[in-house]
């Protein structure tokens, strides 16, 4: 069996099988259309669309991923697969370009070793299934680093450097948190490392050229040169850690991100086997070409760490901020197993490490809740089938804004206490606690009366692992709390009629496209 596997994981059709899994482990774990941050690039990219030389605000001022997913609109139409395409390749590019750096270096074995630990790690695939900024700029952030690398260890020319440069630029223009990879350049510059000093301002150009070409357009566009500062700095009120849990186990601001790093289903066991992994492998050899890559992407993954951790007032933690740092463990510890396998001899332990890994991650991806949004979908297509209005509280409306977009609907309903006679879909999922569209009062007169009629219930379809157990009774053997999360992601959602004269939808199709209910807002960005 050893032989067997070393014989696929040492060849190119071993890469390509890892890259079939990839898309079938996304195609499992799909989640698309979020309502949330991926809202505002889609309000960026129509803004390209519709108002062409566009500029936007903070969010949809987010050009390396607003203008192709305008581009995708275009292209493949108006729907939530169009929304996801630029990021979903941006990853594919990614994967792809790391892949072949260590090819390169090292050969097919390491790559695809580092290629399995990224393609299943469960933060990779999720994330994927998104409108995700998080994978657009770690794409240029490690497409700069690769270029780097490849200049240092002599391979490359002074373009190179430059194309690092550019790339960190366009990294930058994607979100503002791109420019923590200045930590990293200064640690290499000020040790000097594999050239001179000077050579390191080639970098420093090639991200001034980007920005100089953004700064003379919103110049242009808006007589505001740092404009792009101004809307960032002024967008959001400052983040309280200990409140933004985010599903974080949250003890004291020193090692809170650590924690987040070692104990968020979104990463598994990579970092608790990773790390050492990784410290193993780079400090305990000769100082060969792969050993000296190692040393630089994990350098990369500890930096990003620090600035990220060390942003308490302006960053969550949230986990998807730490995927370059995941990203660089991930991809070390492959070359570590690969070191651990060939050199040292121990294909047992390195395959036995690499199954507990690669296991625990299929475990992370099976217990994420891939719909999030079931009850603004519901309302969506409930509406598109409907001929009235139908009424819900104010948040599933402001959430399923674009879902109802795309189906020419967003007059078709109203998030407000519904009158006699309305339909009105009841999404518990919104009704957990008050919130900025309704308040305890408003949360009252809209839960369901004994006398409201119900006419009908969704809920998601279990999957076939979960319905096999349930049938089984295997059920019986996991924790109440767990088998309530894995059985019912979403909680059922139920239409109601509310006593009293049916009322029939009013508004023509042509208000129907352009009008909205007046509690929607627009939607912008936290980060």
């Amino acid at each position: 069996m050893i032989n067997n596997l070393q014989h696929l994981l040492d060849r190119r059709p071993g890469a390509i099988a890892l890259f079939i899994l990839f898309l079938a482990l996304t195609a499992w774990a799909w989640v698309g259309f979020l309502g949330s941050d991926d809202v505002t690039y889609a309000i960026g990219a129509y803004g390209w669309i519709e108002q062409f030389p566009f500029v936007g605000g903070h969010g949809t001022i987010r050009y390396p991923i607003t203008i192709p997913m305008a581009l995708s609109f275009l292209t493949f139409g108006h729907n939530e697969y169009a929304m996801v395409l630029p990021s979903y390749l941006a990853m594919v590019a990614l994967l792809l370009c790391i892949w072949r750096s260590i090819v390169h270096i090292s050969g097919v074995f390491a790559a695809n070793l580092s290629l399995l630990l990224l393609v299943t790690l469960p933060l990779v695939v999720v994330q994927t299934t998104i409108a995700s900024v998080d994978i657009v700029e770690a794409f240029f952030l490690f497409a700069s680093v690769l270029f780097y690398a490849r200049y240092a260890r002599g391979e490359g020319r002074m373009r190179d450097l430059l194309f690092s440069g550019m790339l960190a630029g366009l990294a930058f223009l994607t979100r503002e948190t791109a420019i923590f990879i200045a930590v990293f350049y200064a640690i290499l510059f000020l040790r000097g490392y594999k050239f001179s000093r000077v050579r390191y301002l080639t970098i420093a150009a090639g991200f001034l050229m980007i920005w100089a070409l953004e700064i003379a357009y919103l110049w242009i566009m808006t007589g505001d040169p740092l404009f792009r500062f101004n809307i960032s700095m002024n967008h959001d009120a400052t983040i309280d850690r200990s409140i933004d849990l985010a599903g974080n186990l949250i003890i004291h601001p020193a090692i809170d991100p650590l924690l987040v790093l070692l104990f968020n289903q979104e990463f598994m066991l990579l970092f608790w086997i990773g790390v050492p992994l990784s410290i193993w492998f780079c400090f305990s050899g000769p100082d060969t070409v792969l050993r000296q890559f190692a040393r630089i992407i994990t350098l990369f993954g500890t930096s990003w760490f620090i600035c990220v951790g060390a942003a308490v007032t302006l960053l969550p933690l949230n986990p998807r901020y730490f995927l370059i740092t995941a990203l660089a463990i991930a991809i070390v510890a492959g070359i570590a197993l690969y070191q651990l396998w060939i050199t040292k001899g121990r294909a047992r332990t390195a395959i036995a490490i690499l199954f507990i890994i690669v296991a625990t991650n299929l475990l992370g991806i099976f217990v994420e809740n891939r719909q999030p949004l079931f009850g603004e979908r519901q309302l969506a297509q409930i509406a598109a089938q409907n001929s009235e209005i139908i009424y819900t509280d104010p948040m599933t409306r402001y959430r399923a804004d674009m879902l109802l977009k795309w189906e020419n609907e967003q007059a078709a309903v109203i998030g407000d206490i519904p009158p006699d006679g309305a339909l009105f879909l009841y999404n518990p999922a919104k009704f957990e606690s008050s919130n900025r569209f309704m308040d305890a009062d408003m949360q009252t007169l809209l839960t369901p009366k004994p006398e409201w009629e119900m006419v009908e219930t969704s809920e998601p379809t279990p999957e076939l692992i979960v319905t096999l157990t349930e049938k089984t009774g295997a059920d019986r053997f996991i924790p109440g709390s767990i088998w309530q999360k894995l059985r019912y992601r979403h909680q059922p959602v139920t239409l109601y009629r509310v006593p009293g004269r049916t009322s029939p939808r009013s508004p023509t199709p042509s208000n129907r496209q352009n009008n909205s209910d007046a509690r929607v807002q627009t939607m912008t960005a936290t980060n």
